[in-house]
């Protein structure tokens, strides 16, 4: 997956409640919430490669290179969630 379509995926979540998971290749799943004080402000594709998602409360990096699959939770409550 390329870091343009990543954060395409994950624009629409900017300031959204949820959960969201990275399926990382040789990892597995990575995940963080986005709920009401900790909203996602921005998603920014770095030059060396690395995807950077900012909250309110810091931020979080990966290689795009290596996330294979993206899953969003807006009510975990009632879904399992949806493959992005």
């Amino acid at each position: 997956m390329t870091g343009e379509t990543i954060r395409d995926l994950i624009e629409p979540l900017i300031g959204r409640s949820g959960s969201i998971f990275m399926v990382v290749s040789r990892i597995g799943p990575i995940g963080f919430a986005t709920a009401e004080n900790k909203k996602l402000t921005a998603v920014e594709i770095r030059p060396d490669g690395l995807i950077r998602l900012e909250r309110e409360t810091g931020w979080a990096g990966s290689i795009t290179a290596q996330i294979v699959a993206l899953v969003w939770n807006g009510d975990p409550e009632s879904s399992p969630g949806q493959f992005l």
